[in-house]
Order: C-alpha cells, then sequence, then structure tokens
C-alpha cells in the first residue's frame, strides 16, 4: 500500500472532512489518526500503525526523550472509522494541534497521511529548499 497526490477538501464545524477516495480505497473500515511532528496530523491504516507502535515500544523508557516521543504519538492516537458519508470526524484536541480550520490538504507520504492546515502547509514548504535538501540526501 502506498498513499502518494495531494487532495484538498473542507472540514464542517463540526470536524468532518471527507476523505479522498483515493485514500478510501486503501485506509481500511479502522484505521488511527494521530499528531504528527510539526502541525499536522497523520493518518496510519491498522497495519502500518501497528509496526510503529512495535518501534515505539523498543524505545527505552529510561531515556527521557524517548518516553516523550512515545507519549506524543500513543497518547494522542484514536482509533477511527469514516461515517455513512466517508467522512471523517477529527477530534478537537487534534484539531487543535494542527490548527485545522476549514481548508485541509491531505498528503499521501507512502505508508501513511498527512493532514494540514491548508495556510499551515504553505508556511512550511515555504521553509525549506528543496533543491539544497536533494543535494543534502544525495542519491538513496
Amino acid at each position: 500500500m502506498s498513499f502518494m497526490a495531494e487532495y484538498q477538501n473542507n472540514m464542517d464545524s463540526k470536524g468532518r472532512v471527507i476523505l479522498p477516495v483515493k485514500f478510501r480505497e486503501s485506509i481500511g473500515e479502522t484505521f488511527i489518526i494521530v499528531k504528527g511532528i510539526k502541525d499536522c496530523l497523520l493518518i496510519y491504516p491498522m497495519d502500518e500503525w501497528q509496526k510503529f507502535a512495535e518501534k515505539l515500544d523498543r524505545l527505552d523508557m529510561n531515556k527521557a526523550n524517548h518516553r516523550a516521543y512515545k507519549r506524543h504519538f500513543l497518547g494522542s492516537s484514536v482509533e477511527t472509522e469514516l461515517d455513512s458519508l466517508e467522512r471523517l470526524t477529527i477530534p478537537q484536541n487534534l484539531r487543535k494541534f494542527a490548527e485545522l480550520e476549514k481548508e485541509l490538504v491531505f498528503l499521501g507520504q507512502g505508508s501513511y497521511i498527512e493532514v494540514w492546515a491548508k495556510n499551515k502547509l504553505e508556511e512550511v514548504t515555504a521553509e525549506y529548499d528543496i533543491e539544497a535538501i536533494a543535494e543534502d540526501i544525495g542519491e538513496f
């Protein structure tokens, strides 16, 4: 399974948004929505979430940064499903974290999906120089 492409959609005042068709086809009946690293949310199909959660379980709980990292993801994770109208309801605490209002962008990221407020994504992408990043990463 590989999520890719960018889709935009509007969220209503109750935090409901229609998940793009291409993503609905692969996401499964239940999935996980969780805080991302910077100003976004992440959506994981259950099988990919299990892989990620297993990695989190291997972190060294004697290290404060490891505990914080695990807490960030597991503490904010919500198992959810689409309603009968194919809408995802984003919990209030996650909407607040990602500063989601109305215009959302869904970005396929391979094994998961990022959910951004449109204006936040524009700010973040304006901050980086993809040419310099490509040079730093090199051939992979």
